[in-house]
């Protein structure tokens, strides 16, 4: 009743929440965590507001590639956290409103730009504290090539942060971008991140293996084509799949934390998988058999190639480049990993179930992750921010 009444009499005064007890916020404290001094720049931000989506931490990142695969997820995490988040983006704005409710009001600010177009760049990045560059393709189109995208827009990006006085930029590669692989996409890759190091000589270079999820072309392609799945090499290319909320908290990780300047990470699982083990460990959760056949690499490549001309794609003959390639870690020591970050890595086979549950037949559904009576993966650890998975 009486803070009731304290309230009424200063209406002006918001409420902060420690440990049950509302009281105003001029009273609280600020912590350490509030304050963030920029090592490359300086810079000291400083949050407002309690912690969380209805909040500003003093920080403001922009995230290139925002509507793929990955993107969503950063920008949600960056926005639960409280950070005011700028989605770069061509085409039309109903492409990417999706990922407005991730953060509270005006903390989605959509900008419209070209990758070629250095002075839109710019506008993008002018007030961030943060550049995340997401931007990435496994097919070329008629507009963009693989080096307009991995290597000229990858360096576009880093010089025009650097010129900007962004202090942290953050590129993101592939566990398989070497500048000797047999594929365009892995090599241009691994030209875009010398010309990113060149460029921003603090940047970040981030390098994932293979990631699934509700949106991925691992595990949904094994149930959507699970009448013809076609591979090559007898499916025994090597694996390293990656849960990607696991690749975005990371990437958060390191954009919060200063003595991560200038490192390369590594994303991967601890675990390695061939291609077939993967189909088996969906069978095995769709109750359901995944017809694979094997293609002559020169033959499957043709026939993708005649795909590459038609106006929308479909799939490329660079796709069938990429199912041959092996994801192997490196073996410098200075490459960090998740251990590094703080991040134990879900295990695929307790959280891949949810991601794939919908192509069950209709009688198995509701049907457990593991039959009745079977144990086998009763003993995989289970890491400790397991929120994500619903099995």
């Amino acid at each position: 009743m009486l803070i009731k009444l304290f309230f009424r009499i200063w209406p002006g005064i918001s409420t902060k929440n420690i440990l049950g007890f509302a009281i105003p916020t001029k009273l609280a404290k600020r912590g350490k965590a509030d304050v963030v001094v920029r090592k490359t720049t300086g810079k000291v931000l400083v949050g407002r507001g309690a912690y969380g989506r209805q909040s500003w931490n003093g920080q403001t990142a922009t995230v290139f590639g925002c509507s793929g695969f990955l993107g969503r997820y950063v920008v949600a995490r960056l926005a639960r956290e409280g950070t005011k988040v700028i989605v770069p983006y061509r085409g039309i704005t109903e492409n990417i409103r999706y990922l407005k409710p991730t953060g509270d009001l005006g903390m989605i600010i959509p900008m419209e730009f070209d990758l070629r177009n250095p002075k839109q760049i710019e506008e993008c990045v002018r007030h961030s504290d943060v550049v995340i560059n997401l931007i990435g393709r496994n097919y070329e189109t008629k507009n963009f090539s693989f080096d307009q995208v991995h290597v000229l827009g990858a360096q576009n990006i880093a010089e025009i942060s650097r010129e900007s006085g962004v202090s942290r930029l953050i590129h993101m590669s592939h566990i398989g971008a070497k500048t000797n692989a047999h594929s365009d996409v892995m090599v241009t890759k691994a030209f875009g991140e010398q010309r990113v190091r060149e460029s921003f000589p603090g940047a970040n270079i981030v390098r994932s293996a293979t990631m699934y999820g509700y949106e991925d072309e691992l595990l949904n392609n094994m149930g959507k084509f699970k009448d013809f799945y076609m591979t090559v090499n007898h499916a025994q290319q090597k694996l390293r799949p990656v849960c990607v909320s696991d690749v975005a908290h990371a990437i958060d990780i390191i954009r919060d934390n200063e003595d991560t300047v200038g490192q390369t990470f590594e994303l991967y699982n601890p675990k390695e998988y061939t291609r077939k083990e993967v189909i088996e460990l969906v069978e095995f959760f769709i109750r359901e058999k995944v017809w694979h056949f094997n293609i002559p690499t020169p033959l499957l490549r043709m026939a993708a190639r005649a795909f590459d001309i038609l106006p929308y794609y479909y799939t490329s003959h660079h796709a069938v480049d990429l199912m041959s390639i092996n994801e192997t870690p490196s073996t410098e020591k200075s490459i960090q990993t998740f251990a590094d970050l703080g991040i134990q890595p879900h295990t695929l086979e307790l959280a891949a179930l949810q991601y794939i549950r919908h192509y069950r037949s209709s009688q198995h559904e509701e049907d457990p992750m593991e039959p009745k009576g079977y144990k086998a993966f009763r003993k995989l650890p289970v890491p400790v921010d397991n929120k994500d998975i619903v099995v």
